[in-house]
């Protein structure tokens, strides 16, 4: 008899804060998680995004709003998802931004998508993507600039196909993810947003919270919004064998 797969459960925390150059913030985030009563029922799923506004662009705050907004319909539009509904969501939102006139509204996004024992990206931009697994901190995601000028934004034409950035990996408990934009990666590293996850005591909450603080501390001149998502529990198919234990053993039963 075959049985439908469980989801994973992971929990996630987001914080954001202005820059001081700018009037309003022009970074947006979404976490769609099992905390949403309507999120868990319909058992597609986790999904985290964060979507940052192009300051050269007149409606970059819109934009990034917009894209948010046709996040908040992913599991209530897709009967079936899969990763190739995130770009359609992505496409569809570049050529609404289009209708608005080349340069007058764009944003980046990254999203990352938890589901039946995968995770799933789909990024476009400059904002980042990482992983920590067994302590070693991957970043997943490209960053789409020529020289100095972003090379690839939500908004740019029939092109977009050709730079967004699509991948996918199994799941393991207690991997770690890490979406930021710019506004953090521009004055911290890395291997510096893993230490303040552990001086955070692995909360995902205090976690975001010191990054954005480091932020401020280190006079960071763009909006800056970091999400943490913390994978606590991946089942597989009951009728298969691998099962998952601990925050990092893989284990498969034999015999």
């Amino acid at each position: 008899m075959r049985h439908a797969p469980t989801l994973p459960y992971a929990t996630g925390a987001a914080a954001t804060r202005r820059s001081p150059r700018h009037a309003e913030n022009e970074d947006q985030h979404r976490i769609l998680d099992a905390n949403h009563l309507a999120v868990a029922a319909f058992r597609k799923g986790a999904l985290f995004a964060v979507a940052d506004g192009v300051s050269t662009s007149r409606r970059g705050r819109y934009a990034a709003e917009l894209m948010c907004s046709r996040i908040d319909t992913f599991f209530d539009r897709f009967q079936a998802p899969r990763v190739e509904s995130l770009t359609q969501l992505v496409n569809e939102v570049d050529w609404e931004l289009r209708g608005l006139g080349h340069g007058q509204a764009a944003c980046t996004v990254s999203m990352l998508w938890l589901a039946y024992g995968m995770a799933n990206v789909v990024h476009v931009g400059d904002s980042q993507l990482y992983r920590v697994r067994h302590g070693d901190c991957t970043r997943l995601t490209e960053t789409h600039r020529g020289g100095r000028s972003l090379g690839a934004y939500v908004g740019m034409g029939p092109q977009i196909a050709d730079v967004m950035q699509v991948w996918q990996e199994p799941l393991f408990v207690g991997d770690l993810f890490l979406l930021v934009t710019d506004g953090v990666t521009e004055v911290i590293r890395p291997e510096e947003l893993l230490d303040l996850w552990w001086t955070g005591g692995g909360s995902p909450q205090r976690a975001v919270q010191s990054i954005i603080a480091e932020v401020n501390r280190r006079g960071g001149q763009d909006d800056a919004t970091a999400i943490v998502v913390d994978v606590l529990a991946v089942e597989s198919d009951p009728a298969d064998e691998t099962t998952f234990s601990g925050r990092t053993d893989f284990v498969r039963k034999r015999g």
